[in-house]
């Protein structure tokens, strides 16, 4: 139950950058910042955290998770980006359907991680929460760019931000001889949606202070696990 409720702070990430750009100070928020930090986050998780987890027998659920996650993005067109350069697309329910698949591996990732190890879920989550900020803004974004009206993208961001905690309850489900799989899986996600996805926006423009968040977010999470303990 504990894992649930991690994933729905993880909902509650998606639905508060959701809000972003129909708030009128939300010009204010540097984002590429935020991007910086979740792609340090999340490749530190997955070299510091997830890879200690997982065997060299796990080395092909790792690349299906990269290469995975990237099939999914690049066709369902959902990519982290700032305002200005996020890029009109018509979204229909395939497109729904991509950004639900990712929120479903996120929800399962966090399930298994708290399985494994309690404080693995815990760090799990926090890089979750912290890239679905971002996530949402996209979301809505570009949903806002294609002439949807805030009914509409509420309706995508809910789909979002419910198959994180259903990827969690499936997770409970799942038998332990596949955790280690599915931690490489998700490994690969983690590292394709950092290193792929959001360092490549946030570097944009060359920004030593978007250099600070990536280490920052890169050195949090062994900063987190002396703190769990």
């Amino acid at each position: 139950m504990i894992a649930l409720f991690y994933s729905l702070l993880t909902s509650i990430a998606t639905i508060f950058g959701a809000l972003l750009p129909f708030t009128k100070t939300f010009k204010k928020i540097e984002l590429r910042y935020l991007l910086a930090f979740a792609s340090g986050l999340m490749v530190s998780v997955a070299f510091f955290e997830l890879l200690p987890e997982i065997g060299r027998e796990s080395a092909f659920a790792v690349a299906l998770g990269f290469f995975g996650i990237y099939i999914i993005e690049k066709i369902f067109l959902i990519h982290a980006c700032g305002e200005k350069e996020c890029v009109s697309h018509a979204i229909g329910w395939t497109s729904l359907i991509g950004i639900g698949a990712e929120s479903l591996i996120d929800g399962i990732a966090i399930g298994i991680g708290y399985a494994v190890n309690p404080a693995l879920g815990i760090v799990i989550a926090v890089a979750v929460v912290v890239h679905e900020v971002p996530r949402g803004f996209v979301t809505a974004v570009i949903m806002k760019n294609s002439g949807y009206k805030k009914r509409g993208v509420a309706g995508a961001v809910a789909i979002d931000a419910f198959f994180t905690p259903l990827g969690t309850a499936i997770a409970f489900f799942i038998p332990i001889a596949l955790f280690h799989n599915l931690i490489g899986f998700a490994m690969g996600t983690f590292l394709y949606i950092g290193a792929s996805d959001l360092l490549p926006e946030a570097h944009k423009r060359f920004n030593w202070k978007v250099v600070c968040a990536v280490l920052i977010g890169a050195v949090i999470v062994p900063l987190i696990m002396l703190a769990i303990g």
